[in-house]
């Protein structure tokens, strides 16, 4: 059974993230990190803004989920965030998010693994250079490219989902895939155990759960049901089904670095196991 590593857990639920965490104070809490998406929560304390940055070759995502986040995007008018925005920041966009509300905000971060962020020369909050194998370092002057089109993609830059509910990619990068998944339940009835899914064999898989109720069949865990603004998280090659639970609309947004990646589905009838000989199958 494929392992969870680093820290990533199946579940995690925001009320436990949330709990003990100081208002007056800005905060992060690492939800996942693998190695082709990293991706938390961030808590703003009120009139507190992120470090304005440049993201080098890759898309960035967030949600907000509470407060009221100004979001500066190059290029783009900014605009006030609520609960619900859905928003993607094209590569070498310099972009920046800033509580403008009169209580802390939270939204949830979404990278690649391999983000490298670039700094303004004039930034006032220049971060100290990090340490390499215990030697300083300095910050190297360069001209970069120019920025990613905004309209490359088809999705808009941002989407206010509680306004206009409904299911469809958001980032469909090659090295990103933010999906919204939207369906109706009709009873509670928990997914039977022989409803295993699928599983994905070069990538792991999470999803937040933006409305309504999710019920999970994950491999080698008992069944259980996520809520919105909680985060499920699956590695390569475990097992998994979700389902919509209990009626109404539910919605999750299916997160991975894979947009046409391989969905393996189980067969009803397998080959017979192959000859061995000298320890190798053939």
């Amino acid at each position: 059974m494929a392992k969870y590593e680093n820290g990533h857990v199946p579940h995690t639920k925001l009320s436990e993230v949330l709990a003990g965490k100081n208002p007056s104070k800005s905060w992060t809490h690492k939800v996942v990190d693998d190695k082709h998406l990293r991706a938390g929560w961030v808590g703003l304390k009120v009139g507190d803004s992120t470090r304005p940055i440049r993201v080098t070759d890759h898309q960035t995502a967030f949600i907000v989920w509470d407060g009221q986040v100004e979001v500066t995007i190059e290029g783009v008018t900014p605009f006030v965030a609520t609960k619900g925005f859905m928003i993607r920041v094209p590569f070498r966009r310099l972009y920046s998010l800033k509580n403008v509300g009169e209580t802390p905000s939270l939204h949830f971060g979404i990278w690649n693994a391999d983000s490298t962020f670039l700094y303004p020369q004039d930034s006032a909050t220049l971060p100290k250079p990090p340490k390499i194998n215990g030697k300083d370092q300095v910050w190297y002057l360069s001209r970069h490219d120019a920025p990613d089109s905004l309209t490359r993609q088809p999705e808009p830059i941002f989407y206010d989902f509680f306004a206009q509910p409904a299911a469809g990619a958001f980032v469909s990068d090659d090295r990103m895939f933010v999906n919204r998944i939207r369906g109706q339940a009709f009873n509670c009835n928990p997914q039977p155990a022989t409803s295993i899914g699928h599983f994905h064999v070069d990538y792991a898989e999470f999803w937040f759960i933006m409305e309504g109720q999710i019920s999970y069949n994950i491999e080698g865990l008992p069944f259980f049901v996520a809520e919105p603004g909680d985060i499920v998280y699956v590695p390569a090659g475990r097992w998994h089904s979700a389902a919509n639970h209990c009626p109404g609309f539910d919605t999750r947004i299916a997160i991975n670095g894979y947009p046409r990646g391989t969905h393996n589905w189980p067969v009803t009838t397998q080959p017979p196991v192959p000859p061995i000989e000298r320890g190798r199958p053939h």
